[in-house]
């Protein structure tokens, strides 16, 4: 599925690929509270539906879900279709492996469908955004813009780990075990999740996923 979406001012072009969610592989995601994980094991891995096309690829690539983008101001993600979480706390390990550092990849939560949701992203060169997409309305942001922040590791082939803590209307978002932002909002309660990976001025870019773990609170 291709949508065209405007995300700050730039045109964005979204592929969407859908996943299952009965998946295994996450080293110590175990216990009663684990209500998703994956590893991107072959054979341990649930059904995801692999799409794309010339302007970005999603496959699983050395036990990872990698996203290559080849175009410029486009954003591509991948999505669990079939479980809806409400309260819930996420984690994610994800890499930016080439391209400009100005690229993005993050987490899409509570998404309604392809066009409302709340979206966490950071780049490779050290900024995030917090914001909700609502349709055809546009984009509220709960920052003001770009936002620098020292918990990000900066560079190609550096390791971040992403977490989404949504309780209520209460959403709190780490990265790497720091907080970078916290707000208030009550407009989607509950709903599917989502990775994804975007370029902005420069085209081409490589993101890596693994280790992902969603939880009960």
């Amino acid at each position: 599925m291709r949508l065209v979406l405007r995300v700050g001012g730039l045109l964005i072009a979204i592929c969407l690929v859908v996943a299952c969610a009965d998946a295994t592989g996450v080293p110590g995601a175990s216990g009663a509270d684990v209500i998703f994980s994956d590893g991107f094991v072959p054979g341990q891995m649930g059904n995801w539906v692999i799409e794309g096309d010339n302007a970005g690829q999603t496959a699983v690539i050395n036990e990872q879900l990698v996203f290559e983008l080849a175009d410029n101001n486009i954003m591509q993600f991948s999505t669990l279709p079939d479980v809806t979480f409400d309260n819930f706390i996420l984690e994610v390990d994800a890499q930016l492996l080439e391209g400009d550092l100005g690229s993005s990849y993050g987490v899409l939560f509570r998404m309604q469908d392809s066009t409302r949701f709340y979206r966490f992203e950071i780049t490779g060169d050290g900024l995030f955004m917090v914001e909700r997409r609502d349709g055809e309305s546009g984009w509220t942001r709960f920052v003001d813009r770009w936002t620098e922040t020292p918990a990000i590791q900066q560079g190609l082939g550096s390791t971040n780990q992403l977490r989404v803590e949504a309780l209520g209307t209460n959403i709190s978002l780490y990265v790497n075990d720091e907080l970078v932002h916290q707000f208030n909002d009550a407009t989607y309660s509950s709903g599917t999740i989502a990775l994804d990976a975007g370029t902005f001025v420069q085209p081409q870019a490589k993101v890596a996923f693994d280790n992902v773990v969603v939880r009960r609170p």
